[in-house]
């Protein structure tokens, strides 16, 4: 994970292990679009959330900018 851009915040977020899915589940209420699974760990799955986030930020900043 790199360093995370001010902007980015995480106001609430869920984490659960999704038996059916044999994952943990991270979801944030401010990104309802994002979900990240990790079967190993809880952590892990927050830190994807995370970076998904960055690379949605990043799009979506780079988006708007106009064609050199």
């Amino acid at each position: 994970m790199g360093i995370i851009d001010t902007d980015v915040c995480l106001s609430s977020f869920q984490v659960f292990r999704a038996p059916s899915d044999g994952a943990f589940i991270a979801l944030s209420d401010r990104y309802p679009g994002l979900v990240a699974r990790n079967e190993f760990s809880s952590l892990a799955a927050v830190d994807e959330l995370i970076e998904m986030i960055e690379r949605q930020r990043r799009h979506d900043h780079s988006a708007g900018r106009p064609a050199a």
